[in-house]
């Protein structure tokens, strides 16, 4: 018999689990091999669980159907042609940002045909692969995270994925990657790395005098360092100001930055950081939005612990922490929300 994840509110009495429920503490709620009763269906819903996994036929277990994002993320990484030609595709993707990254700094002109192509297929991966766009990019980015047109492509990919979260037409998801991608325009334009202000000052002037650029997508990329307290620059506007492409670029902006610090990626300080210390000065909906599609995202992946042990993903606490309860290879359960985020030392990706 497979295995397969399913919704709690889509469970019907006879299924059977296929694998242990736990608790937020990791206190065994429902043991492996139960039969579900209707009983047993109202008690997983006052415990707040969400998902669980329910045997299936084998002969089943390779049908695709319309299940919530999440499955579909699991899916997706196991059989979706999209998802293979996505991963084929991203390092040429960067190439290509690169090489016109490279004409910005060379001209002080910004290419748009290419990077407006590079944006159209962005938004074309994320509406074909979900999720999964997401998990690839935390378990692979692990190289060359520091260069601008990674850094501004892997931005442009969370942007997006944000919008399409939020139900934004697709018109907007084109729009908030290709400022995503053009984010640090400034940067490229000037060459002051260390000077945000200098930059977005000259980004203005650049995007201003190359046509075909909408006030959206400009707005976007100048506003990006503005806070929802009115404490950020350029002009210290606050919140309902704000357009809301630069809301969303700059959760995608302070994530990526923080959780590429070391050589592999680390998201669990910057999601703490997100969820605790930042709702007064970032977007709370967007926040919200971007921290529920990185913990999906993350079930069943691999992590190191500080103390050099491999552990699984299985579980988040569904109104609290953003670090998970892991499952190690002994089999212990530990529930890392008791030991803080330096118990994670970085993600594992796939051998």
């Amino acid at each position: 018999m497979a295995a397969k994840m399913i919704a709690v509110k889509d469970i019907v009495p006879g299924c059977v689990l296929a694998d242990t429920v736990l608790s937020v503490k990791g206190k065994v709620l429902l043991g492996k091999d139960v039969e579900l009763t209707p009983r047993h269906i109202t008690l997983l819903n006052t415990w707040d669980v969400q998902n669980v996994f329910i045997r299936i036929p084998e002969e089943q277990s390779a049908v695709v159907e319309e299940t919530p994002e999440l499955m579909q993320n699991i899916v997706q990484k196991a059989n979706s042609k999209d998802y293979m030609q996505f991963v084929q595709e991203f390092d040429s993707l960067v190439t290509n940002v690169a090489q016109s990254f490279d004409f910005i700094q060379k001209s002080n002109i910004i290419p748009m045909t290419p990077l407006r192509d590079a944006a159209g297929k962005i938004h074309t991966t994320i509406a074909k692969n979900g999720l999964a766009v997401i998990n690839y990019l935390l378990i692979s980015d692990y190289k060359l995270a520091n260069f601008v047109s990674r850094h501004s492509v892997m931005v442009a990919f969370f942007a997006g994925n944000i919008a399409r979260q939020l139900k934004w037409s697709e018109e907007d998801i084109k729009g908030v990657a290709l400022a995503g991608l053009l984010h640090d325009v400034g940067n490229l334009a000037a060459g002051r790395l260390n000077d945000t202000r200098a930059y977005l000052a000259e980004a203005a002037v650049l995007l201003k005098k190359t046509g075909g650029i909408s006030s959206e997508v400009i707005l976007g990329i100048i506003q990006h360092r503005e806070c929802m307290d009115g404490s950020g620059f350029p002009t210290a506007i606050n919140g309902f100001k704000i357009h809301p492409y630069a809301k969303v670029i700059a959760v995608a902006d302070i994530f990526h930055v923080q959780a590429y610090t070391g050589e592999y990626a680390n998201p669990f300080p910057v999601l703490e950081m997100l969820s605790h210390e930042m709702l007064g000065k970032l977007d709370t909906a967007v926040c919200h939005t971007f921290i529920s599609q990185i913990r999906d995202s993350l079930l069943n992946n691999k992590i190191q612990l500080h103390d050099g042990r491999e552990a699984e993903v299985i579980f988040f606490h569904p109104n609290g922490s953003c670090l998970p309860i892991v499952r190690t290879a002994d089999g212990q359960i530990v529930d890392l929300s008791q030991r803080g985020s330096g118990a994670i030392s970085r993600i594992v990706s796939p051998s």
